[in-house]
């Protein structure tokens, strides 16, 4: 397992990693060393690891991360004094207040488009080597890649750039497809490689297998309404249905395995992003640093930054005496705190109670001045547990799912319910309380449920795994108002592309979302 982790991100993203939607596809390589890779079928590695690579950049909690949970009730990043003040940007996420000159949306832009274009350099080169199962399977994998790229942008920003992987001639700009386009492409890519794909048994959750190509269908189809006007919830629980009987995925009995930092496989992941500690990715792949306070050092971890905390408005939803994902302590005898939320007063592993820097106790509490808190303003989240005795801090070893079977559950009672089901979404529901259970505890069952409920749900299961707006979204909620934000409009629903993309490519509508 870890040497496959350190080859999928090694230095051979050096070779494509300049890979863009724009003028760039023109730089990739030098040209000795690009007519060597591209054209001896040895490489074949080299050539489908770089948009796999990509997938890494959708967990870096600065860019695609933040801008699903930033601009939602889930995550605030207040100022504290200078700290996180960063020139307004996180604010303008947290009140919708953005332009599309915002330095998030630009990264964001370039990193998906740039994964789209790694797939199709994939697809175009792989396809001219020699026929073999292999390289038919990893043209496929590619492909199922670059379609979950274009959900992401369709998702994001409501259209979506497109070429085929036969087009070279980079100096046109490349069609934008609307949001009913992009969905119906997907769709149209997605069911014609299933069957093509390997399972989960056989390749692992590591690699696009024909479960993950069946959780992005569920995906789109549930929020097909939303994109494109026409609902599609029979076959959301189609997709769902086939995950769902499918023997290599279950529902974890003990919530809190998925989220231990020596993890890989796990019965809950369809489709992960594999880390080792011994890679460097870079500083925005930090679940421990970027949240705890200066004081709560441990093991190796000598600098953290104090950052995101959760709202009290979402914070407040929570059954926190009962609820497994509420709070666990496992690991605070190497660590001094909790995974879940942390709220109150805080401790080092010693049990001494911690500080802040001006002396005061170290005591999170829900109360937050957007722009000008101090130390110890916002709940905290630790999702995923950190490796005390890590080589580097500014590493991680998290293997992190981007697709999992609880979703699916509540993505079904969510469809099964906007279908009429309510029995059935009920169901699925309790299906999913039925083992969450805090130790000792019993999380009560649902005698009836509403949308409200299975929003409220995702919520609890699925918190700061960078699902949360496109959930505000769906339920109609996005632009509603909480803790130090006012109500927006619906305007605010789509991210506006960035400028920088927009002036390079006429055929993108720079006013949508604007």
């Amino acid at each position: 397992m870890k040497s496959y982790k350190i080859i999928l991100f090694s230095a051979v993203l050096a070779l494509l990693g300049t890979v863009g939607c724009t003028d760039l596809e023109e730089n990739i390589l030098d040209e000795q060393l690009g007519a060597n890779l591209v054209n001896d079928p040895t490489n074949v590695q080299s050539l489908i690891n770089p948009p796999y690579a990509s997938l890494r950049r959708t967990i870096e909690w600065s860019k695609y991360w933040g801008l699903q949970e930033v601009t939602s009730d889930e995550v605030i990043i207040p100022t504290r004094g200078t700290d996180w003040d960063d020139n307004g940007a996180w604010r303008q996420l947290h009140l919708q207040t953005w332009d599309s000159d915002h330095i998030r949306f630009k990264q964001v832009w370039e990193f998906l488009t740039q994964g789209i274009s790694r797939s199709n350099t994939a697809i175009n080169y792989i396809a001219k080597f020699p026929s073999s199962e292999t390289n038919t399977l990893y043209i496929n994998e590619a492909r199922f890649l670059r379609a979950y790229y274009m959900y992401l942008i369709n998702d994001l920003f409501g259209q979506v750039p497109y070429r085929s992987a036969s087009e070279q001639d980079f100096s046109v700009s490349p069609v934008v497809l609307d949001r009913k386009a992009a969905c119906d492409t997907i769709i149209s890519e997605l069911t014609a490689i299933m069957p093509s794909l390997k399972t989960k048994a056989e390749v692992g959750s590591t690699r696009a297998t024909v479960g993950a190509a069946e959780a992005l269908l569920a995906k789109v189809y549930l929020n097909y309404e939303t994109y494109t006007g026409e609902a599609k919830w029979t076959e959301a629980i189609q997709y769902c249905d086939m995950l769902i009987g499918d023997a290599d995925y279950a529902v974890a009995n003990d919530y809190w395995t998925m989220f231990q930092w020596d993890v890989a496989e796990h019965q809950e992941f369809i489709l992960r992003v594999p880390m080792d500690d011994n890679v460097d990715y870079g500083n925005d792949i930090q679940w421990t640093n970027f949240a705890l306070h200066y004081s709560q050092v441990f093991g190796n971890f000598t600098s953290l930054w104090n950052g995101p905390s959760t709202t009290s408005t979402f914070f407040n939803t929570w059954d926190m005496e009962n609820d497994a994902r509420f709070y666990d302590a496992r690991i605070m005898s190497e660590t001094g705190f909790n995974q879940g939320f942390l709220v109150g007063q805080q401790y080092g592993i010693d049990g001494t109670a911690l500080e802040q820097r001006n002396g005061e106790p170290l005591i999170f509490v829900p109360e937050i001045n957007l722009a000008s808190s101090p130390e110890n303003a916002g709940i905290r989240v630790i999702k995923f547990a950190p490796n005390p005795n890590t080589v580097d801090q500014f590493r991680s070893p998290n293997d992190v799912p981007i697709m999992r079977i609880s979703d699916i559950y509540l993505i079904r009672a969510e469809a099964k319910m906007r279908n009429g089901d309510e029995p059935g979404a009920r169901a699925d529901v309790n299906y999913i309380r039925s083992k969450r259970s805090a130790s000792g505890k019993t999380l009560p069952q649902l005698t009836s449920v509403t949308l409200d409920d299975i929003l409220k749900e995702r919520g609890y299961e699925l918190y700061w795994e960078g699902m949360r707006r496109q959930d505000l979204v769906r339920f109609g909620k996005f632009t509603e108002a909480w803790q130090e934000k006012p109500a927006t409009t619906a305007t605010r629903n789509i991210f506006p592309v960035p400028t920088s993309a927009a002036d390079v490519n006429e055929n993108l509508d720079p006013n949508l979302g604007s």
